[in-house]
């Protein structure tokens, strides 16, 4: 049996990781919108590219991806109980 200050601390503890995730998948979205947007601006004939802002974008995208990944498993984790 928990007693309900640990049923707090968790449900508080999971609004929490909740946000946290909420705030990685805003932030990929915009990364990955900000992509679109520079392969869109890039332009071959006069030699106007973008390829270290886009590599350094995806790769913040990915960051962000797993960062969100792992709150939804520390999410789950806490809703099963485990600690």
């Amino acid at each position: 049996m928990t007693s309900p200050l640990v049923e707090e601390s968790v449900s508080e503890e999971i609004a929490r990781l909740t946000s946290q995730m909420e705030d990685f998948i805003n932030q990929r979205s915009q990364c990955r919108k900000k992509i679109r947007e520079l392969m869109a601006a890039e332009d071959p004939k006069n030699r106007i590219f973008h390829h270290q802002e886009i590599f350094t974008l995806q790769q913040d995208s990915l960051r962000l991806e797993v960062e969100a990944e792992l709150c939804r498993k520390k999410i789950n984790r806490l809703n099963l109980g485990y600690q």
